[in-house]
């Protein structure tokens, strides 16, 4: 693993890492070095000592010329590498030191990429401070071997000093924006390489966590637990403490951190290392012989073959993606000959960048090079580097396979890519708009418009809905969009015209227009047909409906429905959250079929969609005809009004300090805010939300505020244990890989799948084998599957996976759906009550306030959840009274502008918010738009986004926040939902007060569950 902190105190690293006889067990001359580009040309070369090193971090250069000297300078940063416990338990315990200088190498060839690519400085430029690529880096490297608790744990500290040397040969402070942002991507690249080298000391591997973590296998599990002591202490604390998060578990990392221990006797500590594992029967010497053996009988091991050798062994290591890789339609790996050139490794460094583009692109229409880099490596195809994939991906930009991203830096350098898919996509949604430019006669004259819709609507319309309504009633286009702000009674505007038009006949339909309500899931369907009162269904089931008329337009059944469609009107609501791909299904089918109006109405300072694109504001930014909506009705108090303002226009820390000491920040914050909740009476609660920004904090809001309901006697003695499932969140290529899937997940098969020959239903993950076929059972019969046989053109969410998670219900628990039953009328997302358990079942009642029962087999009773807590993306689309709403600076993804602004509108009366550190937050909100990306504007085509100076960030949308039956086009419905949340690496803030630590063993991102998830969370 990677970690990475700022130095505190030049004079305190020093004096910590350039001690003597203390970097490993036996003494090394690769102990400590002099390394990197800046370092070889102030003449910096072989073991550092303690005065020139402390000289270099307080930016003392040799010749005694002194560098940023500025009040509270940075000395540097400390990236320390972290050898996976196996490989420690080997190289210090079986003896195989060819790991240590393994590692070693792999350590300097990340640094070596960290330096060519992410070194930077600042230069001055009209007055703005601009990052320069440099290329050069001074840094010293210090070999440890122990962890804080003194078990064997190998590591590397890569020491890096606030210097570079700019192109004019001026030396200054390095600007470490790129590394903090980019330390996941380094994360993987260094796993990758060391991963490599140990395969080629004869090991086998097994993926172990995020970002490329591997263990060796054949190390006992018993074992790597024995030498993790520091990692017990910190989960036994978080059982003792309740702590639930990721962040808690850091908080108890650094407040449970004791001073190194001292070794004393290392010969000592080593040979007790030995007698500790002897005692549970592991010495690993049987695996280090055996690892050499597999050298000996092929001492080429990892050279490069060529021809049908070549050829040969990536299908035999790759398996099923070979189908892929000899796919004759891929346009993203070679074809003919230039297949049988190619070694090994260079054909699966083009099968994990095609895979990578894929996993990236169903989310994304444009991303940063280096998270596609990253993507492919986490793949962990044998033997792959970042060097093979930079290559490949040179290649693909070459020949036009991928298109670079317009510069927006001064140096030049280009960090985004796209598609050319996705850059057709976005010129063809553009294109439909403009054909349907003066396609249509108006269904009421522009100037009888207004008059029409206020006589027609039942409520008195403001100027901004009575402007809407009228242009899409009046407009000779046929595709047009009302842009809204939250609260500005986009319903009501659209209640208007629904009657209207079903009042006005049409060109052969005496009686009034068709008018038809599109939304993106079924509880949004609902609320539309409530809100407006048009009849209405999910945008895919009718992309399902008509898609295939764009292939086959003809035929009697063509004609009639085009007849039909003369006299029709498409509403499509909350169109922020609909994607480019089915953006552009609509616009096709309504320009096909003489729809009337397409009206696209949302807001695009909310939520965006899950899927590629930002298609409403794409089509805002290229001139369709539009109104806007801007007259907030929602907020009824002056502040909130004002908070909603400052939110809607991006500015989240005015908003934040506007809210004043409605503000509470608690280390404790999510409990806080439960307690908060509690505390109410009853009447108070019913009209008090409670929001929260992710998954997490969710989970726990939602246990804390059971257990005080339970506890007071407002729930029901009666209590049933339930195994319910939630959403694993994957793309359609991430599921053709068997790491993605686990023995006791849920797969969901939305329709016949007949690469894997496999019914609609639901399956049982029995077992994952080391081949990467997969055993299902479905109640009646085992069946093997290969993933890998999934096409990977495939555009359709065919499958989804889920995972298990225990809970118990009471009578009076308020729950959500996580999946759809429509004829009952249980839709994703909507909240319910338990009224009753007993023999027969669970009695609910549903929002609609109709009682259902559910038998105790029913499939539904693992479709639910406890729902006291919603986050942000269940939130968009209603309205409350009061919240309380929880925000987590540490929440990279999910604390962005976009999901506050959705917080902060919800709210008529009072809304008080609760988080961990103010400042913190309001830095990360700040700084994180929450975007999504568009080809065009990557390309330089087209500026989408008014405001400048924003970041592409991902989305973090929830798993299981909508179902697969809202979103797969088969049955309404789709996928998991969100983007790797990892995409655009993990960035600390800078300058941040860390102590420059010890590296811990605990990496969170690849530690099990707790027993009976009391956590709540995979750590």
């Amino acid at each position: 693993m990677l970690s990475i902190a700022p130095v505190r105190s030049a004079g305190g690293a020093a004096g910590y890492f350039a001690k003597d006889n203390y970097y490993t067990l036996e003494e090394s001359s690769e102990a400590s070095a002099w390394a990197g580009e800046g370092s070889a040309d102030l003449g910096l070369a072989g073991d550092v000592a303690k005065e020139p090193f402390e000289k270099i971090l307080n930016g003392e250069l040799p010749d005694g010329e002194k560098v940023g000297q500025v009040e509270n300078r940075r000395p540097g940063l400390d990236m320390t590498f972290s050898m996976p416990k196996s490989a420690s338990v080997m190289a210090y315990i079986a003896g195989d030191k060819r790991i240590l200088a393994a590692h070693m190498e792999a350590v300097k060839a990340t640094m070596s990429w960290v330096e060519k690519n992410l070194a930077e400085g600042r230069k001055d430029i009209d007055g703005r401070k601009v990052p320069i690529r440099t290329g050069n880096l001074v840094y010293a490297l210090f070999q440890h071997d122990t962890s804080r608790a003194l078990d064997p744990q190998g590591h590397i500290h890569a020491v890096i000093a606030n210097l570079t040397k700019m192109a004019d040969g001026k030396w200054q402070a390095h600007h470490n924006s790129a590394l903090w942002k980019n330390n996941s991507v380094i994360g993987s690249i260094y796993h990758a390489f060391f991963r490599e080298r140990i395969e080629k000391l004869g090991y086998e591997v097994t993926p172990a966590g995020k970002h490329g973590t591997f263990e060796i296998a054949g190390v006992p599990k018993q074992v790597l637990e024995l030498f993790s002591q520091r990692r017990a202490v910190i989960l036994g604390k978080a059982l003792e403490l309740g702590i639930r998060t990721v962040e808690g578990l850091r908080e108890i990392t650094k407040t449970t951190r004791d001073p190194k221990l001292s070794v004393g006797d290392r010969q000592a500590l080593g040979q007790e290392w030995i007698d500790k594992a002897a005692a549970v029967g592991f010495d690993g010497k049987d695996l280090m012989a055996a690892a050499i053996e597999r050298v000996s009988r092929n001492p080429d091991r990892g050279i490069m073959a060529r021809g049908y050798e070549a050829v040969s062994e990536a299908i035999s290591s790759a398996r099923g993606l070979v189908a892929n890789f000899l796919r004759p339609n891929d346009p993203l790996v070679d074809r003919g000959l230039a297949r049988l050139t190619q070694s090994p490794v260079e054909a699966r460094a083009q099968l994990a960048v095609a895979s990578a583009v894929r996993i990236l692109s169903q989310r994304e229409a444009a991303w940063e090079l280096n998270v596609l880099a990253k993507t492919a490596l986490d793949l962990r195809l044998k033997g792959v580097t970042i060097e093979h994939v930079e290559n490949r991906i040179g290649s693909l930009l070459g020949k036009g396979a991928l298109i670079p991203g317009k510069s927006d830096r001064h140096d030049g350098q280009i960090t985004m890519a796209t598609t050319p898919e996705a850059l057709r996509t976005e010129e063809a949604i553009i294109s439909e708009m403009e054909k349907g430019k003066g396609a249509v006669e108006p269904m009421v004259a522009e100037a009888d418009a207004p008059g029409r819709l206020q006589a027609e609507a039942r409520v008195t319309l403001n100027a901004g809905q009575l402007a809407a309504a009228a242009m899409i009633v009046s407009s000779r286009d046929r595709i047009v969009a009302v842009q809204g702000i939250a609260g500005s009674g986009k319903s009501t505007m659209l209640q208007a015209v629904v009657d209207l038009a079903q009042s006005v006949a049409g060109v052969a339909k005496a009686e009034g227009r068709n008018v038809i309500g599109l939304a993106f899931q079924n509880k949004m369907v609902r609320d539309l047909e409530e809100g407006a009162g048009v009849k209405s269904q999910t945008i895919a089931s009718f992309i399902l409906r008509h898609q295939h008329f764009l292939h086959h337009p003809q035929g009697p059944r063509f004609e009639a429905l085009r007849e039909q469609m003369k006299n029709t009107v498409i509403l499509v609501d909350e169109s922020s959250m609909v994607s480019s791909e089915q953006t552009l299904k609509l616009e096709q089918i309504a320009n096909l079929l003489g729809v009337e109006k397409l009206a696209l109405i949302g807001d695009r300072q909310q939520i965006s969609s899950i899927d590629a694109g930002k298609a409403f504001a794409l089509l805002q930014a290229a001139g369709v005809a539009m109104a806007r909506m801007v007259e907030n009705l929602r907020q009824r108090t002056d502040t909130l009004r004002t908070v909603a303002g400052l939110a809607d226009h991006g500015r989240a820390g005015q908003a934040i300090k506007t809210l004043g000491d409605n503000v509470i920040e608690d280390k404790d914050h999510i409990d806080r805010a439960a307690d908060m909740w509690l505390a109410l009476e009853p009447e108070e609660r019913e009209k008090t939300a409670l929001f929260a920004s992710g998954r997490e904090a969710r989970e726990q809001i939602n246990t804390r505020i059971q257990a005080g309901l339970a506890a007071e006697g407002t729930l029901g003695s009666e209590k049933l244990a339930l195994t319910i499932y939630e959403r694993v969140n994957l793309t359609r290529e991430e599921l053709r890989y068997s790491q993605n899937w686990r023995e006791g997940l849920k797969l969901d098969v939305m329709f016949r799948t007949e690469e894997l020959g496999l019914d609609k239903g639901q399956y049982d993950v029995v077992k994952v084998y080391k081949n990467g076929k997969i055993e299902l059972a479905d109640g009646r019969r085992r069946i093997k599957i290969d993933p890998q046989r999934l096409s990977p053109e495939a555009k359709d969410d065919r499958l989804g996976l889920a995972e298990p998670k225990d809970i118990a219900i009471h009578p009076g628990d308020k729950i959500r759906w996580t999946d759809t039953d429509k004829p009952r009328k249980l839709d994703n997302g909507a909240l319910a009550q338990i009224v009753g358990i007993d023999a027969d079942g669970v009695t609910v009642e549903t929002a609609s306030r109709e009682q259902v029962v559910l038998p105790h087999t029913d499939p539904m009773l693992s479709r639910l959840d406890l729902a006291y807590s919603l986050n942000m993306h269940m939130a968009q689309g209603i309205t409350v009274d009061k919240a309380i709403a929880v925000m987590s600076a540490f929440e990279r993804f999910l604390s962005n502008q976009r999901l506050f602004n959705v917080m902060v509108t919800r709210v008529r009366d009072a809304l008080t918010l609760v988080v961990d550190d103010k400042e913190k937050l309001i830095n990360q909100i700040e700084n994180t738009p929450g975007n999504k990306t568009s080809s065009l504007e990557t390309t330089g085509k087209i500026d989408v986004d008014a405001r400048k100076g924003q970041l592409h960030e991902v989305v973090d949308f929830d798993p299981g926040d909508f179902p697969l039956d809202d979103l797969a086009a088969p049955l309404d419905g789709w996928a998991p939902d969100n983007p790797n949340p990892e995409k655009n690496g993990e960035r600390a803030k800078p300058g941040a007060d860390l102590k420059a630590p010890e590296p811990e063993e605990i990496d969170f991102d690849s530690l099990p569950p707790l027993p009976e998830r009391t956590l709540g969370l995979d750590l």
